[in-house]
């Protein structure tokens, strides 16, 4: 009688296990279900032609002829001594430089003017939101248009303050900041929706426990809304430093790199390798480089931006 009594609580509990790993299993599998398509899209995507640009790297390639002798490491050997190679990444860096910080502290002072709701604050989102749907390409053929050193609509502007005409897109210390304000324009809307949604998840507790301690709005500011926004921050920061060490259709349609290569940027300078120049090979050696350089950039601003414990 107390084998019998001691087994019947032992299969019980076997039957609870199996049930609890069966609901688990089930629930693993419908998640895995609902990222699959993520899971393709990245492999087919992504990490196919990425492990296929290595391998590429190691080969003179071309889309004509195909895979050539194999290399080694003579792309990269060569990369080390190519001075076009080393200005441009100059340029992208300057470019990210530029564009970064200036569009993180300008969505931030939009999203703190707009977080309340306000008579007219949604129209002046929408407004703030689209170029954030407008095609790049758009963007670019219309601010290069404005930026017309005769007919622009900027000159006519300038022309009403009585500043004489000036060379944006043709004047090489001129045409990579016009392209980056371009490029903020259409970028604001983006990091603002971000920092407006962070915004708007802090709690009123804070700021009402910070006025009772008899901190001002500055104060306020820095030591409740700062360090609150700080994990929506890292994550602007870093997709945008990314996004933009990326640039290309901008430079391709407003100044295919020029003035004398004031904005040939990275992957732009990849384009012409690959696409005009049929040295895939290289070009798929550049970037690797360029992969390598974000992955690099990435890690260093989640450290830096990392909300501290």
């Amino acid at each position: 009688m107390a084998t019998v009594t001691t087994a019947a609580p032992s299969a019980q509990q076997s039957t609870a296990t199996r049930r609890i790993f069966n609901w688990r299993t089930r629930q693993m599998l419908l998640a895995f279900l609902f990222i699959l398509p993520a899971i393709i899209n990245f492999t087919v995507f992504r990490y196919i032609p990425i492990a296929a640009s290595i391998r590429a790297s190691f080969y003179e390639y071309s889309l004509l002829r195909g895979l050539g002798d194999f290399i080694g490491f003579d792309a990269y050997i060569r990369m080390a001594s190519d001075d076009t190679f080393w200005k441009s990444l100059q340029v992208t860096s300057l470019f990210v430089l530029y564009k970064v910080p200036l569009q993180i502290v300008l969505s931030l002072a939009l999203a703190v003017f707009l977080t309340r709701e306000t008579f007219g604050a949604g129209i002046v989102r929408s407004a703030i939101l689209t170029p954030m749907v407008t095609s790049v390409i758009v963007a670019s053929i219309i601010w290069a248009m404005m930026y017309h050193s005769q007919q622009g609509l900027i000159q006519s502007i300038l022309g009403v303050f009585g500043i004489p005409r000036q060379t944006f897109l043709s004047d090489a210390s001129r045409a990579l900041p016009a392209v980056t304000v371009m490029m903020i324009w259409k970028d604001l809307g983006f990091s603002f929706i971000i920092l407006l949604a962070g915004l708007k998840a802090i709690p009123a507790t804070y700021y009402e426990a910070a006025l009772v301690d008899g901190a001002n709005a500055w104060e306020a500011f820095r030591r409740v809304t700062i360090p609150l926004l700080m994990p929506v921050l890292m994550f602007v920061v870093v997709t945008q430093a990314v996004f933009s060490f990326q640039v290309f259709v901008p430079v391709y349609q407003m100044t295919r790199g020029g003035p004398l290569d004031a904005t040939k940027v990275l992957v732009y300078y990849i384009y012409q390798q690959g696409f005009r120049f049929q040295d895939m090979g290289y070009a798929s050696a550049l970037s690797v480089v360029a992969l390598i350089i974000m992955i690099v950039i990435s890690y260093l601003l989640m450290r830096w931006l990392r909300p501290q414990t």
